[in-house]
């Protein structure tokens, strides 16, 4: 795990450094800039580079107002950072454009209209953020029970809970829902973002749900990276029924879920679903998975199995398919959340990464969930709360 994150923070340092010197490079070039500035400027802008790692390291060990508002702005300052990568290469487009050409164009005029374009769009995206949608599916289950026809159910996805998405605004989350009056509420996964120690802010808005007993969660990769026994002793106090590799019915209808996979929950998945006392083969059945991808575990080491999970998603679904899985829901990909991150969101995912998608008796929906990592923008896609009629 050590590995992975350290990786993972290396890699978005290298894309820091790079961007922060195409900034330099353009403000230099196509913005009025004194020496004072030109000396001040480099500094600056290495600092900015590390913020992010910085304070989310900060953030996750020495909790407290002064590392939450630096992780904030931080966080701020890189979606506002990806946002300036599309102006700054239309500002060196439209520059060749004018060296080649005879244009006349006012290069700091253009490049002040791009960055202010750029501005407006990151702040579109922040109240974007915090502002899910109602989406309404309707999926067909085979054998539906009477009892469940033109039900509704309610699935959330990628809350992130934590610095950014506090108390108040899942307290805002729980009251949309509610209104919907929907039989359950599926939660699958990074429910937590990770970087908060102080989760018992939320075991309050976490007992809102008003569907009975019927509120039910799997794990995300979020909850193992900020420990998974954290994230499961906090809930254990609410009223979620937590499923970690385990099943639950309601009426005919059975709700299977699998956790994230974590180091001491291998094995054979199907297996495992398929001893459960409780498992009833042919039974209309719900998958709560926290990724759009197959189940099956397979072996090898964690950095061979990330890959497997972001890079070379196994998208055949076999292992529902074998269990007589009707639906599975899933979130993970936030839709690429930037733009234009939605388009490599897209790529490795297949389509997947968004939306439904069926397959004989087999559908899989997968969310662009409620929260934001990172940035706390939404400039390519939209928060949702997904309002599921069952048919």
């Amino acid at each position: 795990m050590f590995f992975r994150l350290s990786s993972f923070f290396i890699r978005i340092l290298i894309g820091s450094f790079a961007v922060h010197f195409l900034l330099y490079l353009t403000v230099i070039r196509f913005f009025p800039v004194g020496p004072r500035v030109k000396v001040l400027l480099p500094p600056a802008l290495v600092i900015l580079s590390v913020s992010f790692v910085t304070s989310l390291i900060l953030v996750r060990f020495y909790e407290n107002f002064f590392t939450e508002v630096y992780y904030a702005l931080s966080a701020l300052c890189l979606g506002l950072l990806i946002n300036l990568i599309f102006a700054m290469t239309l500002c060196w487009f439209v520059f060749l454009l004018v060296k080649m050409t005879s244009l006349k164009i006012n290069m700091t005029y253009a490049a002040s209209f791009l960055f202010l374009a750029s501005f407006l769009f990151a702040v579109y995206g922040i109240w974007n953020a915090f502002n899910p949608r109602i989406t309404h599916i309707e999926v067909k289950i085979k054998n539906l029970p009477e009892r469940w026809r033109n039900k509704i159910v309610v699935q959330l996805s990628d809350v992130h809970l934590g610095v950014i998405h506090r108390a108040g605004y899942f307290r805002s989350v729980v009251r949309k829902v509610n209104s919907l009056h929907p039989e359950a509420v599926f939660i699958t996964g990074d429910l937590f973002d990770g970087v908060d120690g102080a989760l018992t802010t939320f075991t309050g808005p976490l007992d809102e749900f008003d569907t009975r007993e019927r509120i039910f969660y799997v794990t995300g990769n979020h909850e193992n990276y900020m420990g998974i026994e954290r994230a499961l002793s906090t809930l254990k106090q609410t009223r979620i029924k937590i499923l970690d590799d385990e099943v639950a019915q309601m009426d005919g209808l059975q709700i299977v879920g699998v956790s994230y996979p974590r180091p001491g929950n291998e094995g054979d998945i199907r297996n495992i679903i398929s001893s459960r006392k409780n498992f009833v083969r042919g039974m209309p059945s719900i998958l709560l998975y926290h990724t759009p991808t197959s189940i099956e575990r397979a072996g090898g080491t964690s950095s061979e199995q990330m890959k497997r999970t972001y890079w070379s998603p196994d998208l055949n679904f076999s292992a529902a398919k074998e269990l007589g899985i009707n639906l599975q829901l899933s979130g993970h990909t936030h839709q690429g959340q930037l733009f234009p991150f939605t388009y490599v969101a897209k790529r490795i995912y297949q389509g997947y990464e968004y939306g439904l998608h069926k397959d004989g008796d087999f559908s899989i929906y997968t969310t662009s969930g409620v929260g934001t990592w990172g940035p706390p923008m939404r400039t390519g896609t939209t928060p949702e709360i997904v309002v599921i009629t069952l048919k």
